[in-house]
C-alpha cells in the first residue's frame, strides 16, 4: 500500500510549482518508494489509455467500478 500521507499532500497541493520544496520532496519520496512508484505508474498508464479512447459517454456504473478498481490497485 503506498504512503497515504504522500498522496493526500499531492492532492492538497496540485497547484504547487514543480520546483517548490514540497514537489522536490514528493519526487524524492517516489524515487525511493517502490509502492508509490508502482501506484504512480498505474495512474499514468490509466490516464494514457483514457486519452487514447474516443470521446464516448461512459455510464456512471462503469465510472464507479473503474474508480473502485483504481482505489484497490493503489
Amino acid at each position: 500500500m503506498p504512503c497515504p500521507n504522500l498522496f493526500n499532500r499531492i492532492c492538497d497541493e496540485l497547484g504547487e510549482n514543480i520546483d517548490s520544496e514540497l514537489c522536490q520532496e514528493l519526487m524524492e519520496h517516489v524515487d525511493n518508494c517502490e509502492d508509490c512508484r508502482c501506484c504512480l505508474k498505474s495512474i499514468r498508464n490509466t490516464v494514457h489509455l483514457y486519452r487514447k479512447i474516443p470521446d464516448v459517454q461512459v455510464p456512471n456504473e462503469v465510472t464507479t467500478r473503474l474508480m473502485a478498481m483504481l482505489d484497490d490497485s493503489c
